[in-house]
């Protein structure tokens, strides 16, 4: 018995078809339209095996075409014969039904050779509309890949920063309950009378202290913020470097009494820079410095006038600190370098990277250089003129004649 085939084309296609079905072999009963309309009524009468259809035609056409015939005849297979080289429609297609996607490029021989396949359960797709979509395929699974790896960074990310925040408000804590639990502390011992003179200055000497320290973790966060909001504005002016080094330098000797600060500053620095701004980076740099050297260790401070611009280098010799570490106390804020620094001395995290932040406002960079036999140097570099920004760190010879050191005296260690 003749199986029943319903072609669905132009005449030129229809006759190409019906020849190719012919040459087959196969015992097949075709009836030929010309339009997808008379396709669903032909179908609705023959009952045909398997329909193959342009579904580029104009009228009833594309997908619905497809659903109309498998909806009519839900035992035929419908196999797209078309000029539209799209793996979109192809896979439209596909998914509504149809059991073969062939091109008219394929020539009318690949329909006939695909009726028994299709007849078999097999899905039948033209080589050229195979190949486009295995490569789409193989993209989207490279995108998914790289979406995958892009959210497990994130993840990660937003983890570090989760837990650095959690460590900063720890840090904050800590910071801020210091100095007010010894301002809480003497302003009650000095509400009491009786209290003799000398001890009263004494008193009132560290409740000053206690208050700058807050002040400065107040202004380091007001910075930070300000910074983020991209609302800080700096007064650059030509300034001349080498007494703001040098009193921040003297400034911190009396902080740190068990730490010698050397000098090697010249009698003259100029630079383009804000004063305050550049002082608080110095201030930051040399705490750092300080917090992180052993007890009567020495910590170097040293400035200079290159053709690259003023280098300000600050040198310390305690346990060190590894590039990378460093790099992200640099770009990410609440950043302590936990892994080598210990816990009492770590501060609140926002040293390095307010100062990084600073410098770069100012047009200049910033970088550390971890030391071979211990101990970190931090250096940054500012433009001598107005306008001009740094993009490398400059490079450091050992030839650059440099003023001798000058040890800043260490005063007698105060009762704390």
């Amino acid at each position: 018995m003749s199986m029943k085939v319903l072609l669905c084309d132009t005449a030129e296609g229809l006759a190409q078809l019906q020849y190719a079905l012919l040459k087959s072999g196969e015992d097949l009963q075709t009836d030929v339209v010309t339009d997808g309309v008379r396709a669903v009524e032909s179908a609705a009468r023959t009952q045909p095996k398997v329909v193959v259809a342009e579904i580029g035609l104009d009228g009833l056409a594309g997908a619905e075409l497809v659903r109309r015939l498998i909806a009519t005849v839900p035992e035929a297979r419908v196999i797209c014969w078309t000029t539209l080289p799209s793996p979109f429609t192809a896979a439209e297609m596909l998914g509504v039904g149809a059991s073969g996607y062939l091109l008219k490029e394929d020539g009318p021989e690949a329909v006939a050779r695909a009726i028994m396949p299709v007849l078999g359960g097999n899905v039948v797709i033209s080589p050229r509309i195979a190949e486009q979509i295995g490569a789409r395929f193989g993209q989207a699974v490279r995108h998914e890949r790289e979406m995958e790896s892009a959210l497990a960074d994130t993840s990660e990310q937003l983890d570090l920063l989760t837990s650095a925040k959690a460590e900063f408000l720890a840090n904050v804590s800590h910071e801020l309950r210091t100095p007010v639990t010894v301002a809480k502390g003497i302003a009650y011992v000095l509400k009491h009378r009786g209290i003799p003179d000398d001890e009263r200055e004494e008193f009132l000497e560290k409740l000053e202290g206690s208050l700058e320290k807050l002040m400065t973790l107040v202004d380091e966060l007001l910075t930070i913020a300000e910074l983020d909001r991209g609302t800080l504005l700096l007064q650059l002016v030509e300034t001349d470097l080498a007494p703001i080094v040098r009193h921040v330098a003297d400034d911190m000797a009396r902080r740190y009494p068990a730490v010698t600060i050397e000098q090697a500053v010249p009698e003259h620095l100029l630079a383009v820079a804000d004063q305050g701004r550049i002082s608080e980076v110095v201030r930051q740099l040399i705490d750092n410095a300080c917090r992180y050297s052993p007890e009567a260790g020495a910590v170097q401070v040293r400035a200079r006038t290159m053709d690259e611009g003023v280098v300000v280098s600050i040198t310390d010799h305690g346990q060190g600190m590894a590039r990378e570490i460093a790099m992200q106390a640099f770009n990410q804020p609440f950043s302590t370098g936990e892994e080598i620094l210990r816990k009492e001395r770590s501060g609140i995290g926002l040293g390095l990277h307010m100062a990084r932040q600073l410098i770069v406002q100012h047009g200049g960079v910033i970088w550390a250089d971890p030391l071979p036999a211990g101990g970190t140097r931090v250096s940054f570099c500012l433009p001598v003129t107005r306008g001009e920004r740094l993009t490398e760190p400059p490079p450091i010879t050992a030839d650059v004649e440099a003023p001798a050191l000058r040890p800043v005296p260490r005063p007698a260690l105060e009762a704390s």
